[in-house]
């Protein structure tokens, strides 16, 4: 960092001269000053990098210079420069923002060691920032007012370890926006470990969570650490939080209020630092409302809310979406840039996307793995038929493949069942469990939404 720009600020010429000409030599652009009024003047006009600034000025004091040193954006490093006598003081104005003293007398390798060592350090803390920023904010593409304010959220709310209730349609992104969460925090060097409550049934989703000890049940030949445990120190995410049972709300309420999980089976408690953060695309107060979900839990959860805004309201960022997602089915592909026609990209634009951000990714990835050419033109974007009484795609002896009999029978049941899984899953004869995974499976995971009322 050769090019860095440092004040020296004291009231000895000698210490001043000496400084200005070994930094100087060191590649540093450096100004001096020899009062505190001084100091005050230039960095008001100039911003530094590094402050070297004596403790005892004629006209005040370093320690009580600092606020002032410090009111930059970003804040420049300070050193302060200290006889012997005033270590103590020294070490009281780094607990107020100085990163290290010099003490008195010092030679020329001492300084230019010293100020090196502080810039690198600087340039490190910077970068660290930098990759922070980029693992939390990388995949969430978008430079619209709706984006910029949900950022803007983010950037609050992840520098406490407070709740997080994330809501919002489904495939809107709430999973990117908790990992944006944890990752530009202070919890980021800690595990993120996302949890589908849908996905899981009874004592399952309880093991799952909470683990269990040797012998709590049958087939449980040994214990297992819960990914409450597993996330200690990190965020742990509960997506489909609507779909917790009863039973395990209360098990979740202890573990917001009191930082204790048990296993199933155990007879002690395991204290855990985890942060919480529960996504829905249900209505919980609603649920709250009609004993579906306990309001306890749910003012617990809801300590920060953050609603995840649909794609329609930032229809702006729909081309951004379409160039990255086309652009990364090249790269998978291994093949050249995808050209898409103004023509497709205005469609695409207007289109309602009830599946939000996730059914676009579905639709342009599809679009690429089928492209004839390197140009995508409307035609290509075409949605696949969702509707049960679409009709089904022929053999040449009129005959349908099994996967699609199975996959069209789901959707007629679900839209029997206006989108409740568990009744369809019902219907279907099987468990709810098995259902998620052939929806993911066929992609028709959000063809059609649960319904507010779903338990």
């Amino acid at each position: 960092m050769s090019q860095a720009r440092i004040l020296v600020v004291d009231d000895e010429r000698g210490i001043r001269a000496l400084c200005t000409d070994v930094l100087s030599r060191a590649g540093y652009q450096v100004d001096s000053v020899d009062t505190a009024a001084g100091a005050a003047v230039a960095v008001a006009k100039q911003r530094y990098q590094l402050i070297l600034c004596d403790i005892n000025l004629p006209d005040g004091d370093g320690v009580s210079l600092l606020p002032k040193l410090l009111a930059g954006d970003p804040s420049p490093t300070v050193l302060l420069i200290t006889a012997y006598p005033s270590i103590d003081t020294a070490v009281r104005g780094m607990k107020q923002g100085a990163r290290d003293y010099l003490g008195k007398p010092f030679s020329p390798d001492e300084l230019r060691m010293v100020v090196a060592r502080a810039l690198a350090e600087d340039e490190l803390r910077k970068q660290h920032s930098e990759l922070k920023r980029s693992l939390a904010y990388g995949t969430m593409i978008g430079a619209s007012a709706a984006m910029q304010q949900l950022r803007s959220t983010i950037d609050r709310v992840a520098a406490s370890d407070a709740a997080v209730l994330i809501t919002g349609e489904s495939g809107t992104g709430k999973e990117l926006v908790a990992r944006a969460i944890h990752f530009a925090g202070r919890r980021a060097s800690g595990p993120f470990v996302p949890v589908n409550c849908g996905a899981l049934v009874g004592n399952l989703l309880d093991s799952e969570l909470f683990g269990h000890v040797r012998g709590a049940f049958t087939g449980a030949d040994s214990s297992k650490r819960g990914l409450f445990v597993v996330a200690d120190g990190g965020t742990i995410m509960l997506d489909e939080i609507g779909e917790l049972p009863l039973e395990l709300q209360p098990k979740l309420l202890r573990t917001l209020q009191e930082g204790e999980v048990k296993a199933v089976g155990a007879t002690n408690a395991t204290i855990v630092n985890t942060r919480i953060i529960a996504a829905t695309n249900r209505d919980l107060a609603a649920g709250a409302a009609a004993g579906t979900f306990r309001e306890d839990l749910y003012y617990r959860l809801a300590v920060v809310t953050i609603e995840v805004p649909p794609l329609r309201q930032r229809r702006d960022d729909i081309p951004l979406l379409v160039r990255h997602f086309a652009d990364a089915a090249a790269q998978r592909a291994e093949r050249g840039r995808f050209e898409i026609t103004d023509r497709a990209m205005q469609e695409l634009t207007n289109r309602a996307w009830r599946g939000n951000v996730r059914e676009l990714k579905n639709i342009v990835e599809r679009a690429a793995i089928m492209a004839r050419s390197d140009v995508l033109d409307s035609n290509d974007f075409a949605a696949p038929p969702l509707s049960a009484n679409a009709a089904p795609a022929s053999t040449d002896l009129g005959l349908v493949p099994l996967d699609e009999l199975e996959r069209n029978h789901i959707l007629r049941v679900l839209e029997h069942c206006h989108g409740q899984k568990s009744k369809a899953a019902l219907m279907l004869g099987i468990n709810r469990t098995t259902l998620w995974k052939k929806l993911r499976l066929y992609g028709i995971d959000d063809s059609l939404e649960p319904s507010p009322s779903e338990s």
